[in-house]
């Protein structure tokens, strides 16, 4: 009799543990689908801001191009250096965004997401050091430079201290564009690592 009762609570846990291992299955799965989607969303407001960005140039691009050696008097060579730096910065943000789809933290490999995040993060870094900070200085120093010849006098002076009021608001905002940007790749990363060190 108590071999009966004794293997009837065997055959109950038994049970009990396969029901239990299957909402742990079930957890798993959900939490796997949440850490994916928020990944995604991560990824897709990266997207997105590389798109404004972009749009943003395209809208700079005939500026340059066309109405800022007539209407501010720049020389045609500071604008052709400006808009080649445009039409490479499109070209860098086409290429980002064709290697770097949102859709891969959901439906993807992670390993594959985790290199295209990696390179995304060394990209931004390695742009901001080595293209966007030159440019910055090359920019200002040339736009002096033409500016100088076009205006005298108070608007000389009114300009350079607009201008030098702006570079200050620019370093800070896109120091915190740069922080704001690296803190999502990391927190994508850090995502990444979760889910493959818990498979």
């Amino acid at each position: 009799m108590n071999e009966y009762i004794d293997s009837r609570e065997l055959q109950q846990m038994k049970e009990q543990l396969a029901i239990l291992t299957q909402k742990l299955n079930k957890e798993t799965i959900v939490n796997e689908r949440l850490m994916r989607q928020a990944m995604k969303d991560k990824a897709s407001w990266l997207r997105r801001r590389f798109i404004i960005k972009g749009i943003a140039n395209l809208i700079l691009l005939p500026y340059f191009i066309w109405l800022a050696p007539g209407v501010l008097g720049l020389s045609v060579g500071f604008c052709i250096f400006v808009s080649l730096f445009i039409l490479l910065t499109l070209g860098c943000d086409y290429y980002i965004n064709t290697r770097f789809r949102p859709e891969k933290f959901v439906y993807g490999n992670l390993l594959e997401a985790r290199q295209d995040t990696l390179m995304l993060k060394k990209f931004y870094a390695n742009w901001r050091k080595y293209v966007g900070f030159p440019f910055c200085v090359i920019f200002f120093a040339w736009y002096i430079h033409d500016i100088s010849h076009v205006l005298h006098g108070d608007e000389l002076n009114n300009v350079l201290i607009g201008m030098a009021v702006g570079v200050v608001l620019g370093i800070i905002a896109g120091k915190f564009q740069y922080r704001k940007v690296q803190r999502a790749i990391d927190g994508i990363l850090e995502q990444i690592e979760e889910m493959q060190c818990s498979q």
